[in-house]
């Protein structure tokens, strides 16, 4: 898959250096430029992180981002009684 902005091979040679240069669908590219992911992919990272964890019941094969628990399951979590 292409960048959505920059130059040569996979559009990932030169960076983009106008706003011209973009494509007309940056939500159907991962990659912005040859460094930065798109706000789609962000997007894919965040809802991966909030619900995936390793004791998930995930998928056969399926990785998973954060472990041991998901960052949805760490948020339910009540602190640690505070030690007097």
């Amino acid at each position: 898959m292409e960048a959505c902005c920059g130059l040569g091979p996979l559009r990932a040679t030169v960076g983009c250096v106008s706003k011209e240069m973009a494509c007309a669908t940056p939500e159907r590219h991962v990659w912005w430029d040859l460094y930065s992911p798109t706000e789609a992919a962000d997007a894919l990272v965040a809802n991966w992180s909030w619900t995936s964890s390793s004791d998930s019941g995930a998928a056969a094969g399926a990785t998973s981002i954060c472990g041991p628990i998901s960052l949805q399951q760490l948020a339910g979590r009540s602190p640690p009684p505070a030690e007097v």
